[in-house]
């Protein structure tokens, strides 16, 4: 079965996030959609939907959220969410979570990674995780769409 494949990020300070759903997109053959460049899109005919942002305040992207906020899925729409942080002590798309299934998309969980961060106190001692994402990083990214997004197939007629 061949599926659609878009991912929507945010990535404005570093290219943390960039780095890691193109690593994700060309292992699925999706398209990568920026929505600080582009807000108004339309992703009914997609199959997967990937969201994907660097972390605000403990949460994603204000540009993320006003879309999960504001999109109609169909019963046929699997999700998933990407998040790359500084520190990585806690799930940051748990809030975009809970708002998806709220809205009946089919949640196929949350990739995150470090990335390198200068936000506030970080930046007078020159940032942290200087080398995320790595390759490690993207490597790791792959593998959670092959097994998140491609395995699907074989996980339908399973009760999630």
């Amino acid at each position: 079965m061949l599926m659609k494949a878009i991912i929507v990020y945010a990535s404005v300070h570093h290219g943390n996030t960039k780095k890691i759903v193109e690593a994700m997109a060309q292992e699925l053959g999706a398209d990568l959609a920026d929505i600080t460049q582009k807000k108004d899109m339309d992703l009914s005919a997609y199959d997967v939907i990937g969201l994907a942002s660097g972390v605000f305040f403990h949460s994603m992207h204000e540009e993320i959220r006003k879309l999960i906020e504001n999109i109609t899925f169909s019963e046929n729409q699997n999700v998933f969410t990407v998040t790359t942080c500084g520190v990585g002590y806690c799930n940051y798309a748990k809030g975009a979570a809970r708002k998806l299934q709220e809205k009946g998309a089919r949640y196929l969980g949350n990739f995150q990674c470090r990335g390198y961060d200068t936000f506030g106190p970080f930046g007078k001692i020159g940032g942290i995780a200087k080398h995320h994402p790595n390759d490690r990083d993207k490597d790791k990214a792959r593998k959670f769409v092959r097994e998140k997004v491609k395995g699907m197939g074989k996980e339908k007629g399973r009760e999630r």
